[in-house]
């Protein structure tokens, strides 16, 4: 008689051990319900409303260069900007006020050269212009947000999580 329960006592214990190596939690001390992938989504997308909403709330400078129509036009205005952050501080103000409204991804190693730069207001101008495309996929958000099917696809984060 006590052969069966130390058999059914080695069995249970056998298979408490086995649930607890094989359907461990995934992040140890962390709650389920924080690895949520919609929790995670949802704050995606806060931030990204945050950040266009910040884009819409910009006033507009007055003096800027024209902002380009055509690919002809948009490599003329980055040839004329990498001339103006050569140029005086008032020169490189100008061409960071144009890069930030404008919003190309080509700008960045201007912005990026403008927050070394040795005058303050430019370097202030730079770090608030490069702030929009912090968080940004490559592709921009609106390449990143539709999938080929139309249909939105999950943050990266989210979908590395499947």
């Amino acid at each position: 008689m006590g052969a069966p329960i130390a058999a059914f006592l080695t069995l249970l214990l056998s298979l408490l051990l086995l649930r607890r190596l094989v359907f461990r939690p995934v992040a140890p001390g962390i709650d389920g319900a924080l690895l949520d992938g919609t929790a995670i989504a949802a704050l995606n997308r806060d931030r990204l409303q945050a950040l266009e909403e910040r884009g819409e709330a910009q006033p507009e400078a007055l003096d800027l260069l024209p902002l380009p129509r055509s690919e002809l036009q948009e490599r003329e205005l980055l040839l004329q900007l990498n001339q103006l952050s050569q140029g005086s501080q008032e020169q490189r103000l100008l061409a960071l006020r144009t890069c930030q409204v404008w919003g190309d991804r080509r700008c960045l190693p201007l912005l990026r050269r403008g927050q070394r730069d040795a005058s303050a207001p430019v370097a202030l101008l730079a770090a608030m212009a490069l702030e929009t495309f912090r968080g940004e996929p490559s592709g921009g958000y609106r390449a990143a947000a539709v999938a080929s099917a139309g249909k939105a696809a999950l943050p990266r984060n989210v979908a590395r999580m499947r």
